[in-house]
């Protein structure tokens, strides 16, 4: 077992119409301290699948109602399960069967009867994504609340320039139209001018940033 995977961390929805094919399955994860579901039926893994979100879905192939391809197009066209994985249970084994199990969105296939060594390395393999996949969330959402507090602190910093900053422009105005290029002279006149200009373009980007 991938020892980046907690077993009490992850719970598996087991699929299968036939009883003792998921005693079987309970006996082996059960005793790795998963937290584990059963259903009987597809319809029943649907209902099951939304309402408790499991990380990883042990689908069996051949069921009577609805095939395990069809409720994994149903559960991978549901956006509240789109994201779990899918591993299916068959003894089926020709191309066109694993080419079909792919296509619906399968991420891998168990084949019965169960071999225990690879049932857990497949799973284990499975639910070590799923906690890749929860440390990049966790990292994503903290990186926008950075993010957040940034815009606000910049909206904040912002804020508290535009005063000052619009005082400066007027100044800058007021020298410009008052004082002649005689009286101060063209370089200092064309500083001025600079000056101006320079704090009119951050003054815009400051109104920009609280408008945004």
């Amino acid at each position: 077992m991938d020892m980046n995977v907690n077993p009490s961390d992850y719970r598996i929805l087991i699929v299968d119409d036939v009883p003792s094919n998921i005693l079987l399955l309970e006996a082996l994860l059960g005793n790795r301290k998963f937290n584990l579901l059963t259903a009987t039926s597809g319809q029943q893994a649907l209902d099951i699948a939304k309402k408790e979100k499991p990380d990883l879905v042990l689908l069996d192939v051949m069921m009577p109602d609805m095939s395990g391809f069809e409720v994994a197009e149903k559960l991978k066209a549901d956006a509240d399960t789109a994201y779990v994985p899918i591993l299916f249970l068959t003894a089926l084994n020709a191309t066109a069967d694993i080419v079909r199990g792919f296509e619906v969105g399968g991420a891998d296939f168990i084949s019965k009867p169960f071999n225990k060594e690879e049932l857990m390395v497949r799973v284990a393999h499975q639910l070590s994504l799923v906690s890749e996949k929860r440390v990049l969330m966790a990292r994503m959402e903290e990186l926008r609340k950075s993010i957040m507090g940034n815009e606000t602190l910049y909206a904040t910093i912002a804020d508290e320039l535009r005063a000052p900053l619009g005082s400066i422009k007027m100044v800058l105005n007021t020298l410009i139209l008052n004082l002649p290029p005689e009286a101060i002279g063209q370089e200092m006149r064309e500083l001025l001018v600079i000056a101006n200009q320079t704090t009119e373009e951050v003054f815009l980007s400051l109104n920009e940033k609280m408008t945004n």
